[in-house]
């Protein structure tokens, strides 16, 4: 399903994110990432993107737990991209999702890898059979999160995992309609990761001075049509 994707720009946003130019190709989260695309953290930088590493806050529950990670990027190879867990002291699962004009995420691909290894491996083509992939370049959102812990809509899960090492499309009940929040079908857990990156590029280049507040809501700062 073909959507398009925005990318919104403003320096008085609600849910907005202050910081400096990164000097490298290496993304660390500041401050908290949110889980929903109101609270993406939008990479800031000029080129490509190395890795991207941040932090859960693991079985904490309660105030400040925090156990997703959301990310604005752009897949500059959709044939060749990936993400890989390459150093987590959890077991991790990664989701891709679209972002449309509308400022709404739904779902496009997701890679637990549950009970089989650590680390997460996702690309840019479901091996489901739901056909699902990354076909344009552009602005996605990527999430980190722990094994189990799940996607929804208003209608349920978004991605069905029916094997553990799948790479899976938006084929669970919730599919059809944008991200809402998650359910935890795990056990709650987190720490330090590292993901490493292959064909994604910083999504914003910082404004001269290094300074500049981001946020997913006001001005329409781009239009581009999504797999």
């Amino acid at each position: 399903m073909k959507r398009f994707a925005s990318l919104f720009v403003t320096a008085a946003a609600g849910l907005s994110f202050c910081g400096t130019a990164q000097a490298g190709p290496d993304w660390v989260e500041r401050g908290d990432a949110g889980s929903v695309l109101g609270g993406a953290q939008l990479t800031l930088g000029e080129g490509s993107i190395r890795t991207i590493q941040g932090t859960l806050s693991g079985a904490l529950l309660g105030p400040g737990a925090d156990f997703e990670d959301m990310f604005i990027i752009s897949i500059a190879e959709p044939a060749t991209f990936s993400f890989t867990t390459a150093n987590a002291n959890f077991n991790s699962t990664m989701y891709l999702l679209n972002i449309t004009q509308g400022n709404e995420a739904f779902g496009l691909l997701g890679a637990d890898d549950f009970g089989e290894s650590s680390g997460a491996i996702l690309t840019g083509v479901a091996t489901d059979g739901s056909g699902a992939q990354v076909t344009n370049p552009g602005l996605y959102a990527l999430v980190v999160t722990f094994s189990g812990n799940r996607c929804q809509s208003r209608t349920g899960n978004i991605f069905r995992f029916d094997t553990p090492t799948e790479i899976t499309g938006p084929d669970g009940p919730g599919g059809t309609n944008p991200h809402e929040g998650w359910a935890n079908e795990g056990s709650f857990s987190g720490g330090e990761y590292i993901i490493d990156v292959v064909g994604v590029e910083f999504a914003e280049v910082p404004a001269p001075g290094g300074v500049m507040l981001a946020g997913i809501a006001g001005l329409i700062a781009a239009r581009r049509r999504r797999a």
